[in-house]
């Protein structure tokens, strides 16, 4: 009887192991895909402004991306017996079974690190008109586009000296900010729209007084309702708008004056125009704060220099620059690097 028992109990053991090990890859996606998820994109926020407060204080940026993760998982499990016959003969014989099992996950993670001379020069590339078109269209707004990603508009500047090292001198570019924010107005009546053709970008401008008023400024034809967009060589057509296009290590420059430099910092000549009002520059488009404890509310944050440095999570506009950034990144530098080194790293093993 025992061993009718034992031999059941077995049975049903066994065809346990093999249904879970059957369904254990469907298992594993929710679970997995979200978590890693999460953790990439986290990763990949704090490496972006890991690189912003770099910037601000003259260090060498790097930016090392995820090139794959590959997961392994594995169950495993073992039944034994071991029946005991009593050898008088007394009929005191025993019947022991045991159940074990482990269950295990290996991954194994790629890291990119964008380096070599093609990455660089993708770093160093000026923006197309073409990536401003097709952010426009996305719905970002053209004011935020033209502030970060915009070296000049038909010879109106935006601050072309903060697009390295933070110079000694606050530029204005109140004159470029003014225009930005014309054609932000334009394009929130529906006055403005930019698209692309088969002869290049173009940009429409709906008739009216303030689409007459950008078109003064900027010395275009006062007749023409659709301009197109060229690279700035300084060679002035009324119906051409010249657009010089920042590269995407220019925006980074540009954006990390946004961060704030702590008082002891900046009294020890670690950072450059520590004490200019760069949100004049600037504006609300990105802020970056620091602090001494780990922030509560951050949507971002890192630990550099002994200092905290965040964005709240409040903080909007902030948010919206920042996510900008991230698809700057990805149009212009990220996954380029096909002659980087690749790092290969199994974790748990």
């Amino acid at each position: 009887m025992r061993i009718r028992a034992t031999v059941s109990l077995l049975c049903a053991a066994s065809v346990v192991f093999s249904g879970c090990a059957t369904k254990l890859g469907p298992r594993t996606v929710p679970g997995a895909r979200f978590d890693y998820n999460q953790a990439i994109a986290r990763s990949l926020n704090e490496q972006l402004l890991l690189n912003l407060v770099r910037l601000r204080y003259r260090d060498t940026p790097l930016f090392v991306d995820v090139g794959s993760v590959i997961a392994q998982y594995s169950l495993s499990g073992s039944i034994s017996a071991n029946p005991t016959a009593s050898i008088d003969g007394g009929g005191n014989n025993e019947y022991g079974f045991g159940i074990g099992g482990s269950y295990t996950e290996n991954p194994t993670i790629t890291y990119e690190p964008l380096r070599g001379g093609e990455a660089a020069q993708r770093l160093l590339t000026p923006i197309d008109p073409s990536t401003l078109a097709l952010l426009s269209q996305s719905g970002w707004s053209i004011e935020r586009l033209l502030v970060c990603c915009v070296q000049e508009v038909n010879g109106i500047d935006n601050a072309p000296s903060a697009t390295g090292p933070a110079p000694t001198r606050l530029p204005d570019n109140s004159s470029f900010r003014e225009l930005a924010a014309a054609f932000r107005d334009l394009q929130s009546d529906g006055g403005l729209k930019i698209r692309q053709t088969d002869k290049g970008v173009a940009l429409s401008m709906r008739s009216g007084a303030l689409a007459r008023a950008v078109q003064d400024r900027l010395g275009l034809d006062p007749s023409v309702q659709d301009f197109r967009i060229v690279p700035a060589t300084g060679a002035r057509v009324p119906t051409q708008i010249e657009v010089g296009g920042r590269s995407l290590l220019g925006v980074l420059f540009f954006l990390s004056l946004s961060v704030e430099v702590p008082q002891a910092d900046a009294a020890a000549g670690l950072v450059g125009g520590a004490s200019l009002e760069w949100g004049q520059v600037i504006g609300d488009l990105l802020k970056v704060q620091s602090s001494e404890e780990p922030p509560a509310g951050a949507f971002v944050r890192i630990r550099y220099r002994n200092r905290w440095f965040f964005i709240d999570d409040s903080d909007l506009n902030s948010k919206a620059t920042f996510n900008l950034l991230n698809y700057l990144y990805s149009l212009q530098a990220a996954g380029r690097g096909a002659g980087s080194p690749l790092l290969t790293v199994p974790i748990g093993k």
